[in-house]
């Protein structure tokens, strides 16, 4: 079932975010993403397109602010965007590299072929080749242990 509130505004696919799996699934990951919870946070999300005051990440999602001041749903609707993203982004998209994930890639994919294809194509993108469940961007699957990367 397609979950629309997995679609990152930036590009990021909220389905493979240590925070969402953690929140989603329980176990061995709530527990090691529970200790890095700033205190005045509940552990809490449920994606990206849902994101509200009691979120861990609310304060924290530059892009986001920008977008909502901006009126856009998307940070390829931006001209920056078009220039290789603002700075903010790129710092973002960099991290992401690392671990598999292209944001201009997506963002791109999004804007041209919809968010649904993009979410049914993250969707198997991101599951364990050992145990067939969702992971997160760890480098091991904290539902079996495989190792990830």
């Amino acid at each position: 079932m397609i979950n629309k509130n997995l679609v990152g505004r930036c590009g990021h696919y909220c389905g493979a975010c240590s925070i969402y799996r953690a929140c989603a699934d329980g176990g061995e990951l709530l527990k090691v993403m529970g200790k890095s919870c700033p205190p005045d946070r509940n552990l809490y999300c449920k994606g990206c397109q849902v994101v509200d005051e009691t979120c861990w990440p609310y304060n924290h999602c530059k892009r986001r602010e920008c977008l909502d001041a901006k009126g856009f749903e998307f940070c390829y609707e931006c001209d920056e965007f078009e220039k290789g993203g603002c700075e903010e982004w790129k710092k973002l998209a960099e991290g992401h590299a690392k671990i598999g994930m292209d944001l201009r890639e997506n963002l791109l994919f999004i804007k041209s072929e919809g968010v649904e294809k993009w979410l049914e194509k993250q969707d198997k993108k991101w599951i364990c080749p050992s145990c067939g469940k969702p992971i997160s961007e760890e480098e091991k699957c904290y539902q079996c242990g495989a190792k990830l990367r």
